[in-house]
């Protein structure tokens, strides 16, 4: 196996992990808001893209991670034994509930505070990536109180969307949405001490936390105050933003190792990326679709297969992207 030296030429877009126009549309996610539009919710109390994030967006992102392990040795770093055991471990786990209690209720709970977690962690590694770049801010706010606040607007979602909160007394919701307001403090913070070191190379910063912390903070008021069809859209908008970055930092990951890091299959891969990740968000999107009109056995069988893989996809990423590896860094182009 080979190892090439050559890093690519230094980006002229300085300040921003690929580009304005790249990071603008799939890191920051400016178009979010079109999903408050009216006319996309239909009578149901569903969105019309719901089909289309669900199937081509939410739940290839979450494969893609398996591929990118299977295929990378640049991201195994020698530790191919313990992904395995990882992955046979989750099946265990995931057949066992299956099979002993034909449920996977306690998993898919699982999966939910676990994926708050995950979600959280996301942004604050993409934050992180930004600020390696262009340095600012304030490191224990951007790792601690904003993972803080956005798991508290994630897990604020499930007791809303269980309906848990119809159960509470009116004090009880009056002190919630005091309580809530009181943690808007921490989004605020966060960016008035970003406004406050501002300058044209932070700018792709400032626009992240932004975007994050605005839908975020949408989110929130709109449980506080009942809005159905603004929790159901910033919902949508939350799930779509967070798998749209990952798949954005994998392609970015994907179109330098073009020329640098190991040969080997996805060194092979990344020289046809866009038509890969096309193809592959396709076919992906169809199988689940298939997999789900079949109903009954084949039906469950594709979602205990999307729980084992949503328990690699979060295991997995937080092994394969640390940024204080110095390997990982230079990989992403955030070597500060």
């Amino acid at each position: 196996m080979t190892t090439t030296q050559t890093l690519p030429p230094p980006s002229s877009s300085i300040g921003w992990i690929v580009s304005p126009l790249f990071d603008l549309l799939f890191l920051i996610n400016l178009a979010w808001p079109l999903l408050l539009l009216p006319g996309l919710m239909r009578s149901d109390g569903h969105l019309q893209t719901e089909f289309w994030q669900i199937y081509f967006i939410t739940t290839p992102h979450r494969w893609i991670t398996l591929f990118l392990v299977a295929s990378d040795s640049d991201r195994r770093e020698g530790r191919g034994k313990l992904f395995i055991g990882i992955a046979l471990i989750s099946a265990a786990i995931v057949g066992g509930v299956w099979l002993t209690t034909q449920s996977l209720m306690c998993l898919l709970l699982i999966d939910y505070v676990w994926n708050a977690w995950h979600f959280a962690s996301q942004h604050q590694g993409v934050l992180r990536m930004y600020t390696r770049k262009v340095g600012g801010g304030n490191v224990w706010l951007e790792r601690h109180a904003l993972r803080g606040f956005l798991v508290y607007v994630l897990l604020r979602t499930a007791g809303w969307l269980t309906g848990w909160m119809d159960a509470e007394t009116s004090s009880t919701k009056e002190w919630l949405r005091s309580f809530d307001l009181a943690m808007l403090a921490i989004p605020l913070l966060i960016l008035l001490v970003n406004l406050s070191q501002v300058t044209m190379f932070r700018l792709g910063k400032l626009a992240y936390l932004t975007s994050v912390l605005l839908l975020y903070s949408a989110l929130l008021q709109s449980l506080s105050h009942d809005w159905r069809s603004g929790v159901i859209a910033l919902t949508a908008a939350v799930s779509t933003f967070h798998a749209v970055e990952y798949l954005a930092v994998v392609s970015h990951y994907a179109m330098r190792r073009k020329t640098i890091g190991s040969d080997g299959l996805f060194r092979k891969v990344a020289g046809q990326w866009v038509i890969v990740l096309s193809v592959y968000l396709v076919v992906l999107g169809l199988v689940g679709v298939w997999a789900d009109s079949g109903g009954g056995a084949l039906m469950r069988t594709w979602l205990a297969l999307n729980v084992w893989a949503a328990f690699l996809h979060y295991t997995y990423d937080g092994l394969i992207w640390k940024l204080r590896k110095p390997a990982t860094a230079r990989a992403l182009g955030v070597t500060s």
